[in-house]
């Protein structure tokens, strides 16, 4: 500032200086002194203005220094974000991410204990060949510890163990799946993977309504590659408004092989089985808080594996305390297998109504049987067919509802979600949480051509049996992360053999509390 107005002080006394000159020159050859003041007052305004804009260069420079200033805070600001990590504990699950939230890490938990009280009957038909005494007892059905996040936003990763089971617990590596999600609305899931198949399929087991899935949907699970621990590749699309607004329509494509637990997994006999599964289902409808949803699922058995070539249909009665399956194909000498599925349901406000039906089709060899197609072993001799169905339903006498996650990566996000109670269970707040009335009637037919006798060009009709199975229950959600279920599942199963189709036929009740926590 002190340069600038001694540059500007130099500037005026130079001005003077040749102002003067000027004059003595003129007086000399004799010229007018009008034009000498009128050089003088121009002058004299041009170093005001000058002195004006002088200083106006100043103070823009002194703004100018000011806001290089912020930037340069707001710039290490930011360089101290990106470096930083972030804890938070969003339904208390802890998450570590770093400051740009390129990167993610969650631990996940979840456990269920269960206890099941069988109850048989004591007067059984004469040559009954049944299960009797199933065992009552505790199980802790599932122990799952994990962490899933997001690497270089681009990916995501999920690892998962479960030290639970069916009544034999032991650590298994239940998921490891690495993600692709770069793409707007599309997922590309390998590694140990959950496929999204089938309704109950696509919810994840700390949101189901019952202890367990129906049958058709573990059968699916178990002989047509869905379920978890099963390695696999899955692509899958998911746009919300996709046909018109308010819809979301979801497609997947599978092909999976064996479960990480066992080489023959549940019902395929082999290690080197391979299927193919897919789903497409829309969100027909929704205000915000109701919603309905349909679906379709297909799979189909390329290789039932290696050179075992057996298939076995078959489920517990919804609870797995007692490992006994009450209905079972038995083995069937067939490579190759295809089911269908139609699933549709919905919420409106705090009333739930879904259900779903399948049909499953096995290629069954012909073996030492000879006749018009049957010309070598592993020729189709034919195509028993088995088909089931289940309709549920809950009412949440509290007013929740349920949600909808319009996408997901697998089944642990899609689809109908558990409630989220509005007022936790605390005493000192006198709330009790939330509570849930549930139903559900399924019935699961293993039959096909029961009366039929092996001959010499025909092979025998299955007697795998039919169960029919009402289940009831009450589900109180204390908070979003633990609850308590009661159930009690009402069974009727109708099997026999070919000359005495109701031989082995009886009826049972299975009691049941569950105790949850999940994050």
């Amino acid at each position: 500032m002190k340069f600038g107005k001694l540059a500007l002080m130099s500037g005026v006394a130079a001005a003077a200086i040749v102002t003067a000159a000027g004059a003595q020159a003129a007086e000399q050859t004799g010229a007018p002194n009008l034009v000498v003041a009128q050089n003088f007052t121009t002058s004299n305004n041009s170093a005001a203005d000058l002195a004006a804009r002088v200083s106006a260069l100043e103070d823009a420079l002194a703004a100018r220094d000011e806001r290089a200033m912020s930037d340069r805070t707001r710039l290490s600001t930011l360089e101290q974000s990106y470096q930083a990590a972030s804890w938070t504990f969003d339904n208390g699950r802890p998450t570590i991410a770093s400051g740009d939230g390129r990167f993610s890490m969650s631990i996940r938990t979840r456990f269920q204990a269960d206890f099941a009280g069988y109850s048989q009957e004591e007067n059984y038909r004469p040559g009954f060949a049944g299960p009797r005494d199933l065992g009552s007892g505790v199980a802790m059905r599932r122990a799952y510890f994990g962490i899933e996040g997001r690497a270089y936003r681009d990916f995501q990763y999920e690892f998962r163990i479960n030290m639970g089971g069916s009544g034999v617990e032991g650590a298994e590596l239940n998921k490891a799946v690495i993600s692709y999600v770069g793409i707007p609305g599309w997922h590309f899931n390998v590694g140990v993977i959950e496929p999204a198949f089938m309704f109950e399929g696509t919810t994840s087991s700390a949101n189901l309504m019952f202890f367990e899935r129906p049958e058709i949907d573990n059968i699916a699970a178990d002989v047509f590659g869905a379920g978890d621990a099963r390695r696999g590749i899955e692509i899958g699309w998911a746009k919300t408004d996709a046909l018109w607004s308010g819809d979301n329509l979801a497609i997947t494509a599978v092909l999976s092989g064996g479960k990480t637990g066992s080489s023959a997994g549940h019902a395929p006999g082999g290690d080197e089985q391979t299927q193919v599964l897919g789903r497409i289902s829309d969100r027909l409808w929704t205000d915000g808080r109701s919603n309905v949803s349909i679906g379709m699922s297909i799979a189909s058995v390329l290789n039932s594996g290696g050179g075992v070539n057996s298939i076995n249909l078959q489920d517990r009665p919804q609870v797995r305390n007692d490992p006994t399956r009450l209905i079972s194909t038995g083995n069937m000498a067939a490579k190759t297998a295809d089911m269908i599925a139609f699933d549709m349901g919905g919420n409106w406000e705090n009333f739930f109504l879904g259900g779903e039906w399948a049909q499953f089709s096995v290629d069954r060899q012909c073996g030492t049987l000879r006749n018009a197609v049957c010309s070598g072993n592993f020729d189709i001799a034919d195509r028993p067919t088995f088909e089931g169905w289940y309709v549920e339903g809950s009412w949440v006498m509290t007013g929740e509802a349920k949600s909808y996650t319009a996408s997901a990566l697998n089944n642990e996000t899609g689809g109908f979600q558990s409630i989220v109670p509005s007022r936790p269970f605390s005493l000192a707040g006198d709330s009790w949480g939330a509570w849930e009335l549930v139903a559900r009637y399924s019935s699961t037919d293993m039959n096909w051509n029961p009366t039929q006798l092996a001959t010499a060009t025909q092979l025998a009709g299955i007697n795998g049996g039919r169960e029919d199975i009402i289940a009831l229950g009450v589900n109180w959600y204390l908070n979003r992360n633990v609850r308590v279920m009661f159930q009690d599942n009402i069974i009727n199963v109708k099997k026999g053999i070919a000359t005495n189709l109701n031989r082995d036929s009886q009826n049972l009740n299975v009691a049941m509390v569950r105790v949850q926590f999940a994050n």
